[in-house]
């Protein structure tokens, strides 16, 4: 089961939203869940530790950040679990831990090595989802405002054009903000994580996604060239390297409850 909190207002610069996802089921089988590139950091924290585990690199901390995916990765779940999940803006590694996003792209770290914290017992000793955010949110707006690193505007005014121009916005932005593409790479990579032009990519491979997800569509190429692909191969190809599987594999063999989090079927 999958619950969704949206962020107060003053963190809503930094964090998407709070997930739950949750199975206390008696007869609990084993599972696996996808990973799915999706433009954003996020801190995870796990009721039961012993319950995730992460492909080859086996158990995760109980309270842990990671940065960008750049592909996609799989989980193994073996026991109950309740997670909360707080996704994060793409720049809010940067922002809220004043760290460079590129040192967690495609890592995690246990939280406690970044900032020194008792947030894992508050959270345990709390009863309920809420509780539980508002605890975290308590936690953010403090490293926040104990943060000096302000947000770059020409990563915010960047981020936001990508996710709304098209194939030639990244020269367009370039020539909004007067830098050159070594400099946009530059303030990408410490900001983001990531190089602008891989960044659009993930936010395009999401948009057809959103689009596959909304089901308003008469066939997959028709969402191909809607999203500026070159055609149905080159969609498909994206749609393998960030989410492991075809845009067909998705529709038919996951259950996505959390957002790219899905199960396989």
């Amino acid at each position: 089961m999958y619950t969704e909190i949206i962020p107060q207002n003053e963190l809503r610069p930094y964090v998407r939203s709070f997930g739950l996802l949750e199975d206390d089921s008696l007869h609990h089988q084993n599972k696996t869940f996808k990973v799915i590139a999706d433009g954003s950091a996020g801190l995870v924290f796990q009721e039961n530790p012993e319950s995730f585990l992460y492909e080859s690199k086996g158990k995760l901390p109980q309270l842990f950040l990671h940065g960008l995916t750049t592909s996609n990765s799989q989980k193994t779940v073996q026991n109950k679990y309740r997670n909360i999940y707080v996704q994060l803006e793409p720049t809010a590694i940067k922002s809220i831990f004043g760290m460079d996003a590129n040192e967690l792209t495609d890592e995690y770290i246990d939280l406690n090595d970044i900032v020194k914290n008792d947030l894992t017992e508050q959270l345990l000793n709390a009863n309920s989802f809420e509780k539980r955010v508002k605890i975290i949110s308590d936690f953010l707006l403090l490293q926040i405002a104990k943060n000096k690193h302000r947000e770059n505007l020409k990563t915010l005014y960047a981020i936001g054009k990508i996710n709304t121009e098209n194939n030639d916005s990244l020269l367009e932005i370039q020539k909004a903000l007067n830098i050159s593409e070594r400099s946009l790479e530059r303030i990408f990579k410490s900001d983001v994580g990531i190089s602008p032009k891989l960044f659009f990519r993930i936010c395009r491979f999401q948009a057809a996604l959103e689009s596959i997800r909304e089901g308003n569509f008469t066939s997959l190429t028709e969402i191909a060239y809607q999203h500026a692909y070159a055609d149905q191969s080159h969609f498909n190809r994206e749609f393998l390297r960030f989410s492991g599987m075809t845009p067909k594999q998705f529709l038919s063999k996951t259950d996505e409850q959390s957002p790219n989090f899905p199960e396989l079927k």
